[in-house]
């Protein structure tokens, strides 16, 4: 009896551990391979749980109170490598989870922040109250239309606003600028005062590295799991 239950500890546990096919596979050959896509799934839970639910919650749904994104979405600020399409592949995922946004390593996504506009940088209190209406504007939110001819030339001169975020307010996912037509996806509030501190005091968020705290089998199932749970990805 102790031999069959020696055995049977013996099985569950390698059936915790990742195949030798798992192992040896890319992340984005994982994910093309039906059979070791589930089986990544199947053990990522506990790792995303010691990882990263502590900021992007049980659910993947993130916590826009603190600023963490959903990553259950069809919006992710960063998009793929693929400049053609930045459509998101599972080596896309492993890149952030490895090496972070922001993070002290050399190889972190490492773009511009969104700038402070404010006192004693580019534009002044009407200006920013203006561009604040017409991002409200692209939003679909409630807006003052008088604003709305100095806000879109704000936008689109003397604040810059559409070298980052494009004439249309899309944004570009090959620097992380948010798509200014989605406000639900919006990481620091969308009503008119949060808005207006964004213009005026500028914004900047991170996600840590992991390279060196999980192993890059860990981080490839990872990254099967999170990009089972997005919805499709796009970007204009």
């Amino acid at each position: 009896m102790l031999a069959l239950a020696g055995l049977a500890a013996l099985a569950a546990c390698s059936a915790d551990r990742p195949s030798g096919a798992l192992e040896a596979a890319s992340a984005n050959a994982i994910w093309d391979n039906p059979k070791l896509r589930a089986e990544a799934i199947r053990l990522a839970p506990p790792l995303f749980a010691r990882h990263c639910a502590s900021c992007h919650g049980a659910d993947l749904k993130g916590a826009p109170g603190a600023h963490v994104p959903d990553l259950t979405d069809d919006r992710w600020l960063f998009g793929g490598d693929d400049i053609d399409t930045f459509n998101m592949k599972a080596s896309d995922v492993e890149q952030t989870i490895l090496h972070g946004i922001r993070a002290p390593d050399p190889k972190t996504r490492n773009w511009p922040t969104m700038p402070a506009r404010g006192v004693g940088q580019s534009l002044e209190p009407d200006e920013i109250a203006a561009v604040t209406e017409y991002v409200l504007k692209l939003s679909g939110q409630p807006f003052d239309a008088k604003q709305i001819p100095l806000g879109k030339e704000t936008f689109e001169v003397e604040g810059g606003c559409y070298d980052c975020h494009t004439l249309q307010g899309w944004g570009d996912p090959a620097t992380g600028a948010a798509d200014l037509t989605r406000p639900r996806t919006w990481l620091f509030g969308r009503d008119r005062a949060s808005v207006a501190q964004t213009v005026r005091e500028g914004r900047v968020n991170s996600s840590p590295a992991f390279a060196g705290k999980i192993s890059a089998t860990d981080a490839k199932i990872l990254s099967a799991y999170v990009l089972s749970r997005a919805k499709t990805l796009h970007y204009n």
